[in-house]
């Protein structure tokens, strides 16, 4: 019964994916970014397991690096992910796990073009019970140490619930807010599919107000995804369905400017008069 609940779940999946799609304007997170000194746009997830990164974002992270030479990416991983139901599947300890889930995030980067992966050793399910000043000033120095200048992220939902998601999305919130970082957001969902994920996540979800067309890239998230192989075969029959990752879109919410592009894109608007 369990099984069959989760097919008509990916069916509604599927046929409200259309119809939402069409509800959200089209647009790019570099949009008004400026770059840095050396010309590039340092882009930086922050998500609590591996595979956050692939299922909501790859094939945005693909269609920056693909069509954008100044963009660089970083992948930030916070937990080690060792709590996994895999673990159960595969008969192995926290630690087995821990270890093998890096190594397929660093698979995952590579087919995703990252630049970089920074793997972080707090424990899974155990960020509510770190010191929350001290897991602000990690995220806030990570975005410093790689010159953020886009951050994403989860939003206070959590898109499921899940008690890391929803504590590291507020201490990005916070630290991004003492950042020099440009723009904020939180990886999002149209309210066709939210109300879906609030039905399991009970906490709400975050309303998309962008979208970013990532057709040309799915073959390739599809691949990053199964990198992935502990989450994709061995958490759970119907844990990554490959409507998740196989959608043509990826929502997203700004969720934060820092006022200093605000004041830069005025500055130079034809009408101000400052430099133009």
């Amino acid at each position: 019964m369990k099984n069959f609940r989760f097919a008509i779940i990916a069916l509604f999946v599927l046929a409200f994916s259309l119809k939402a799609a069409a509800a959200i304007p089209n647009g790019s997170l570099l949009d008004g970014v400026l770059p840095g000194p050396d010309g590039r746009i340092d882009v930086i997830t922050m998500f609590p397991h591996q595979d956050d990164e692939t299922i909501f974002v790859g094939g945005t992270i693909l269609k920056m690096k693909t069509e954008d030479p100044r963009v660089r990416v970083h992948i930030i991983c916070f937990t080690l992910g060792e709590l996994s139901g895999a673990m159960n599947t595969l008969k192995i300890t926290p630690e087995f796990q821990g270890k093998i889930r890096t190594k397929e995030l660093e698979a995952a980067a590579t087919v995703l073009k990252a630049d970089e992966v920074i793997q972080l050793d707090y424990h899974d399910q155990g960020l509510a019970k770190a010191d929350y000043n001290q897991l602000v000033q990690k995220a806030l120095d990570l975005m410093d140490k790689t010159h953020a200048a886009v951050v994403i992220t989860y939003g206070p939902d959590g898109m499921s619930g899940h008690i890391d998601h929803r504590t590291l999305s507020r201490a990005v919130t916070d630290a991004f807010k003492k950042s020099s970082a440009q723009k904020l957001y939180y990886a999002a969902l149209p309210a066709s599919l939210g109300t879906i994920y609030s039905v399991y996540g009970k906490h709400g979800y975050t309303l998309a107000d962008l979208k970013v067309d990532i057709r040309p890239y799915k073959k390739l998230k599809k691949l990053a995804m199964y990198e992935h192989t502990t989450q994709k075969f061995f958490s759970g029959p119907f844990t990554s369905l490959d409507a998740e990752v196989n959608r043509d879109y990826e929502w997203f919410k700004l969720a934060g400017q820092n006022k200093y592009i605000e004041d830069a894109a005025l500055f130079n608007t034809p009408n101000h008069g400052g430099s133009k």
